[in-house]
């Protein structure tokens, strides 16, 4: 029997062999399986799948996807990306950091490597050179091998992606490995994000549905179509106190809000040109009779003075007419009152030594027992205006109360008002049974306009806005 010879040879061989004693065939021996390095390799996976299930939030599931894929997939670094609001990839974690400096050289060097992908190359891994990228940075970069990983929703869109980047290039165990944890990343991605509709559970979806349908209902019930407008209340029929002439106040006889009666002076103008013009115009007039008397006496004897008594008539004529009108103009200079009422202007010190020009409106004297609404409607809240139409009046001196007025007149010409708005002057009388406001007060006037469904009424802003700037 020849002697063992020692186990030295490799690899060893094993003989398979049937009953008879013949060779059937040679077959190489494996190596024994390492089971404990598989088993490890495998309770790493699972513990990083589980990491990626146990992420409370976002940013928790974004630190583990780039920390724990790196160090199974054995890479130097690896990049988080998301897509931004126009399509396009933008780095949300890196690997070993907490925080991206979105201003740092390395950040824009991986967007723009992850932007040079094809869009049908983003769904697929695919392994890619960094420094064909070009650049300075490109050039410093220490990790020129990169593999990229898409993270993909159910329908197969991309969400984001993620970058690992090493020295040397990555092996097919790498790549499926990354895979894995891709398709596991995506899942816990899919599975945090916020649901665009909250769920209900079965005991609250009869009563959600029930209030939806109430509010559909109440959305079509029909409404009075109703806006806001600044209200002031006025007289009626005011007569109105203009300057006659033109020339420079004195003062204003009368206080505001004070009553006056027919005949009472209410303006005074600085009457020193008109006196004197009038004492002028009277000399003149006592001159022109004078030589009329003179020309009339000659007359008799002397066949030149009867020709000039024609002309001396005229000019006294002439006279008396200037004299009248310097009479009238001097009359001019007390304004009075042509009819009873209370005086409405602001402020009488105002008008001190102010030169006028004639026709100027100066002040009002109006009835306060009847009295009018001002309203200013804007443009911009105009509605459609029946005749006779409703209108609340809230005065700022008793916002609680309402007063009841009707549309008498809407003027379709929109002018600027004193704040500066474009608006429609609406004019409405008050209930003649109620008392009448004071003059001058302030408020709010709530117009009431056709009727139309409530959905339309809280919706006509935003359906304006749009028809106007969209023209939908």
């Amino acid at each position: 029997m020849p002697a063992l010879q020692p186990k030295t040879e490799t690899p060893r061989r094993r003989l398979l062999v049937d009953p008879a004693g013949e060779t059937l065939v040679r077959i190489p021996a494996s190596k024994p399986t390492p089971v404990e390095d598989a088993g490890a390799g495998l309770r790493q996976l699972l513990g990083i799948e589980a990491a990626f299930r146990q992420a409370s939030d976002r940013d928790a599931l974004g630190l583990a996807l780039v920390n724990e894929s790196v160090k199974l997939v054995r890479a130097r670094q690896g990049f988080l990306l998301k897509k931004d609001g126009i399509g396009g990839l933008i780095v949300e974690r890196v690997s070993g950091t907490v925080q991206v400096e979105r201003n740092a050289p390395l950040i824009a060097f991986v967007e723009t490597a992850a932007a040079a992908i094809p869009g049908a190359e983003r769904l697929k891994p695919r392994p890619f050179d960094l420094t064909a990228q070009g650049g300075e940075e490109a050039r410093s970069y220490p990790f020129g091998h990169g593999l990229w990983m898409p993270l993909l929703d159910r329908a197969g869109a991309l969400i984001g992606g993620l970058l690992f980047a090493r020295e040397r290039a990555f092996d097919d165990a790498d790549t499926a490995l990354a895979a894995r944890l891709a398709e596991t990343g995506a899942h816990a991605l899919l599975a945090l994000r916020p649901p665009l509709l909250p769920r209900l559970s079965g005991d609250l979806r009869k009563p959600a549905l029930a209030v939806a349908v109430a509010a559909l209902l109440a959305l079509c019930l029909p409404v009075s179509m109703t806006v806001l407008a600044p209200a002031t209340v006025t007289a009626e029929k005011p007569f109105v106190v203009a300057a006659p002439i033109e020339g420079i106040v004195e003062e204003i006889a009368v206080a505001p809000n004070a009553s006056v009666a027919i005949g009472d002076i209410v303006l005074r103008y600085v009457d020193t040109a008109q006196r004197n013009a009038l004492s002028v115009a009277e000399r003149e007039v006592q001159v022109a009779e004078a030589r009329l008397r003179q020309v009339t006496q000659g007359a008799y004897s002397d066949e030149r003075a009867r020709r000039d008594v024609g002309q001396a008539r005229a000019e006294l004529a002439l006279k008396a007419a200037e004299r009248d009108f310097a009479r009238d103009t001097f009359a001019k200079t007390q304004v009075r009152a042509e009819r009873p009422g209370v005086a409405v202007y602001a402020d009488r010190k105002e008008w001190y030594g102010k030169p006028v020009a004639a026709g100027q409106r100066i002040l009002e004297i109006a009835d306060p027992k009847t009295v009018e609404v001002r309203i200013d409607l804007p443009v911009s809240d105009a509605i459609a205006l029946a005749p006779d139409a409703r209108v609340r009046i809230f005065l700022d001196t008793d916002p609680l109360s309402a007063l009841e007025a009707r549309v008498q007149q809407v003027t379709p010409v929109s002018r600027l008002t004193d704040a500066g708005v474009l608006a429609h002057r609406v004019t409405a009388r008050l209930d003649p049974s109620a008392p009448a406001p004071r003059l001058g007060a302030h408020g709010t006037a709530q117009l009431y306009g056709s009727t139309v469904p409530f959905g339309f009424y809280l919706l006509r802003k935003p359906l304006t806005f749009l028809r106007q700037k969209v023209g939908l």
